[in-house]
């Protein structure tokens, strides 16, 4: 029976094979708990394998707790009914509201038939698997790895790296003033736990970043929203809030903004900062997606000088958003509060992403793989930009480049009960006003480039339109 198994396992390693053979066995019954299972010898020679690879296979399933060795006698079942627990079956999306925590709830425990129409990240296929594979077995062959804690502000290697790359856009990031972290969303939390007190006041973009919002009204700090124009937010709004509430920051995405895709203009640039400079507020700049923006115009931190700003970046968009390695470049002062809390809140962050980030920086390929996903988005927003048209649909500012776009059909519609019929079709969208500071009503709705000409949306957005008239 195992020799069978072994055969019909197509594609996989011979270690895998005979997990994947065991595992079947246990659930099966044909080997129930407690029941000593054939030694590594034995079964090499049955199978016609190495012991070495049978051992490794039984390592591999004690540590997930299929088997138990015991000294000087072999390896017996666990058994199924104490298997470890695999973590708890996700909702159904049809069960899930459409509510504010939509997104955390359903975007990141979605199943593998979900169209993920409204999510925030690119396909596993349009990142450069073969980088990463390759980057993790050089990593592997290096003999002085050896994990542990890591440093306060992040490995050493990227933060060097990180300080070059700034510097290429003439942010002046000296390593002092780097610190890495468990991706953008976290350098955003740190910021927040650091600088702020509950019943502090800041502006944010409206509509803005959804996880930022819910995060920053969850630590009591009173949000303002700043409206956002196609040219980023806008500057009359920035002037007249800050004079009337003196907020303590404003957390603002200036380039392919998330959820409107759209970028801040020069002029705007140097309006915001000079508010900031009058009014004596920081500015919180979440660059997450600046390595897939396609025009010239500076960042706040190169305009600055990275006196009043501080400015975050990610691999998320451009590597692969499992890896979670972001880091952040603060004015003089800040950098070392911001390791202290990062310290307090979860110690380092993880040296073994960090290093493998770099693996894959510094193998050469990352600017033409920046390159390659920077053209497949400009053309994914161009035929989104058609396809939304021939739908009857508006686009905001009509984006170029970058994963989202905000759009609205052109007939009222209830985007909350467009998303809750959605769902029922298991298509993810993603209503606007989960993007609004305190959850104002919108026909707005963010799609992601990526997914917008799947023809299970165009057909689901068709039909509704269709009931609507």
């Amino acid at each position: 029976m195992m020799q069978l198994l072994l055969d019909n396992a197509r594609g996989r390693t011979r270690i895998e094979k005979i997990c994947d053979a065991v595992h079947s066995a246990i659930i099966s019954g044909r080997w129930h708990a407690g029941m000593r299972i054939p030694s590594i010898r034995r079964l090499a020679e049955e199978l016609g394998m190495s012991p070495f690879t049978v051992a490794e296979a039984y390592d591999r399933l004690v540590a997930q707790g299929l088997l138990q060795a015991r000294r000087g006698t072999g390896f017996y079942v666990v058994g199924p009914r104490t298997l470890p627990c695999t973590g708890t079956p996700p909702v159904p999306l049809q069960a899930l509201p459409v509510d504010d925590d939509w997104l955390l709830r359903n975007v990141y425990e979605h199943t593998d038939d979900t169209l993920q129409a409204g999510c925030g990240w690119l396909p596993p296929t349009w990142y450069d698997s073969e980088a990463l594979q390759r980057a993790l077995r050089q990593l592997a062959r290096r003999q002085n790895l050896q994990p542990g804690y890591g440093e306060p502000r992040g490995f050493a290697g990227l933060v060097q790296w990180v300080g070059a790359h700034l510097r290429e856009q003439d942010i002046p990031a000296q390593a002092e003033r780097i610190v890495l972290t468990q991706g953008a969303s976290k350098a955003l939390d740190m910021v927040a736990g650091s600088l702020l007190r509950p019943g502090d006041t800041v502006l944010v973009d409206d509509p803005g970043y959804s996880n930022l919002l819910s995060g920053l009204v969850y630590r009591g700090i009173n949000i303002i929203g700043v409206p956002w124009l196609p040219t980023g937010p806008d500057c009359e709004a920035v002037a007249r809030l800050a004079e009337e509430h003196s907020p303590k920051a404003f957390f603002t995405n200036p380039r392919l903004h998330n959820p409107t895709g759209a970028s801040y203009a020069l002029p705007t640039l140097h309006r915001v900062l000079e508010v900031a400079r009058r009014h004596d507020f920081l500015l919180v700049e979440d660059n997450v997606s600046s390595d897939l923006y396609l025009g010239r115009e500076p960042t706040l931190a190169a305009l600055d000088g990275l006196e009043r700003v501080i400015h975050i970046g990610s691999f998320s968009k451009t590597l692969s958003p499992g890896l979670r390695v972001g880091y952040l470049a603060a004015p003089p002062g800040l950098a070392d509060r911001l390791i202290h809390y990062k310290m307090l809140s979860g110690l380092t962050s993880p040296e073994l992403n960090e290093r493998l980030v770099l693996e894959m920086l510094q193998e050469g390929r990352y600017r033409r793989q920046v390159d390659r996903l920077c053209q497949r988005l400009a053309a994914a927003q161009a035929a989104a930009g058609q396809r939304f048209d021939s739908l009857g649909w508006e686009r905001f500012g009509q984006p170029t480049s970058g994963l989202f776009f905000w759009a609205r059909p052109r007939q009222p519609l209830d985007t909350v009960a467009l998303a809750e019929a959605a769902r029922h079709e298991r298509i993810l969208l993603a209503p606007g006003h989960l993007f609004r500071p305190h959850g104002e009503a919108t026909p707005w709705l963010r799609f992601n480039v990526a997914y917008a000409m799947h023809p299970a949306l165009t057909d689901f957005l068709t039909r509704q339109a269709a009931c609507a008239e």
